[in-house]
């Protein structure tokens, strides 16, 4: 089991070091970017990008999941077969409900400018988000079946050309051509599509415009449910940034994009987990193994990502006011908010498993109606009053929601004995830590540098010091590493 989990732990590291680049190069960017851009384009290209994420959650159909969950299906022997013949039923169903997709919002361009951008004549940018639903949902599909061969290495190269195509043609858009924020969207679109012919010929075996009519209605009645839970996330995202624009308008709209950014490096962790963790929890076929490592799994994940949330809160605010203008300082009050909210919607991708293995996903409609009901409540009395730090409790909120309704159904189709106390420590350590990323000194002077750090390294080591790692749980991962480095020693056993 403990192998597994090791494995589990290498392929997320090399999957998430794609999106660890991306957003690493984005902040790296940011003090470029910001100075060619003030807050309210910045809040353009927050609300076109939230447009487009939304429309991928919802034309992408839960296809990619439904893939997953197929291919693992289908015995080992016949997957040069049957595997294939899902894969490519995927692809072509995803080409058709894209394309749909794109010819909706250029047909309503005109509306949605109005309601999200505040300005019906800036439907331009409704085009710019029906090309990065196009490419974004094509792309994130071919490569999605590097992950099903599990080939990470494969994976990572693609994901590094679209790290550097992007980047390339933002920075060239930006600051040599004078786009400004277009230039921002399109170099970023533009990045995607570069790569997914590159992809697309690297996997050829799978791109090939067939569908297996047999596998469609299986697939579909597996994935439509699985819609509103990703549909859910993405509403979340569009609630806040809606009502913020037209409550607060687009400048502080672009001051919480802005955190939104940083806060996104915590995404690193839920996208490596994300990307890891459906092939790793199919191919264990024996359900008690599968309990006992999904409960494994939830524990360490709480450690480390209390630890990257703890870091984000508590180096915020000289990290942001070092890397940007005064314009954009309100932004370092928002990312220990949203850095806890992106880590705790990485545990909805952690309880939620049991459900889909059991293939029991008909309530998930019910579990993220019920998140979007409380962001929409939250935002609606907290924004008006608060602007966007009642945005970011919000997001807090909603998240919690929609983690703690997924547990409750997953439990109830394949329960799972999480390690209650273990999981308090690391919980703990990390509220506190938030609580002293808002009681510290405050600027870009050693007092505030040297007390933030010291408290972000001194985290992992009280939570060793509570007993988070047991004795024989750490000879058996020093066993597992050691036997993977070449040093030999029998292999650990569950």
């Amino acid at each position: 089991m403990y192998a597994r989990i090791l494995q589990l732990a290498g392929h997320g590291v090399v999957y998430g070091f794609g999106s660890v680049a991306s957003k690493l190069i984005a902040i790296v960017l940011l003090p470029i970017i910001i100075r060619y851009l003030p807050p309210k384009s910045y809040g353009l290209a927050e609300a076109t990008l939230m447009i487009d994420l939304f429309a991928a959650a919802l034309f992408r159909l839960g296809l990619q999941n439904a893939m997953m969950r197929f291919y693992y299906d289908t015995p080992v022997d016949d997957r040069d077969a049957v595997g294939v013949r899902v894969v490519r039923t995927t692809l072509a169903l995803t080409l058709v409900s894209t394309l749909v997709g794109v010819a909706l919002l250029g047909l309503f361009a005109h509306p949605l400018a109005g309601f999200f951008l505040n300005d019906s004549r800036r439907d331009e940018f409704i085009w710019l988000a029906a090309l990065g639903l196009w490419t974004s949902v094509i792309y994130s599909t071919i490569t999605a079946t590097f992950r099903l061969e599990q080939r990470p290495t494969a994976f990572l190269r693609v994901s590094l050309g679209n790290v550097a195509a992007s980047s390339i043609l933002s920075l060239w858009f930006i600051t040599e051509l004078g786009w400004g924020v277009e230039g921002l969207l399109l170099g970023n679109f533009l990045g995607y599509l570069a790569m997914v012919p590159v992809a697309g010929w690297m996997q050829r075996r799978f791109v090939v415009p067939a569908i297996d009519w047999s596998l469609v209605k299986p697939m579909l009645r597996f994935a439509v449910p699985t819609i509103p839970i990703a549909v859910a996330f993405q509403a979340l995202t569009m609630i806040d940034r809606t009502i913020i624009s037209r409550n607060a308008g687009l400048d502080e709209l672009g001051i919480y994009g802005l955190a939104a950014r940083f806060a996104g490096v915590v995404l690193i962790v839920v996208t490596a987990l994300q990307l890891s963790w459906q092939p790793f929890a199919y191919s264990i076929k024996d359900d008690g193994e599968a309990k006992r490592s999904y409960a494994i799994v939830t524990s360490w994940f709480a450690a480390g990502m209390g630890w990257i949330v703890s870091g984000m809160a508590l180096l915020a605010d000289p990290v942001v006011r070092a890397m940007t203008v005064p314009s954009y300082y309100d932004a370092t009050v928002l990312v220990p908010m949203l850095a806890l909210a992106a880590g705790i919607y990485g545990t909805y991708f952690l309880v939620g498993i049991g459900a889909s293995r059991v293939k029991k996903t008909g309530w998930h409609a019910l579990v993220a109606g019920g998140a979007v009901a409380v962001s929409l409540v939250a935002n609606l009395i907290l924004v008006p009053r608060y602007g966007a730090t009642g945005a970011a409790i919000s997001a807090v909120l909603a998240n919690s929601a929609l983690a703690g309704f997924m547990l409750l159904r997953s439990q109830r189709v394949f329960h799972v004995d999480y390690e209650l106390l273990r999981l308090a420590r690391p919980v703990l350590l990390t509220a506190l830590a938030i609580a002293a990323a808002y009681a510290l000194p405050t600027g870009t002077g050693f007092e505030s540098w040297g007390s933030r750090i010291a408290l972000a390294f001194a985290w992992p080591v009280l939570l060793v010091a509570s007993g988070f790692v047991s004795a024989p749980e750490r000879e058996r991962i020093a066993r597992l590493v050691r036997r993977r480095r070449g040093g030999g020693g029998p292999e650990a056993t569950a």
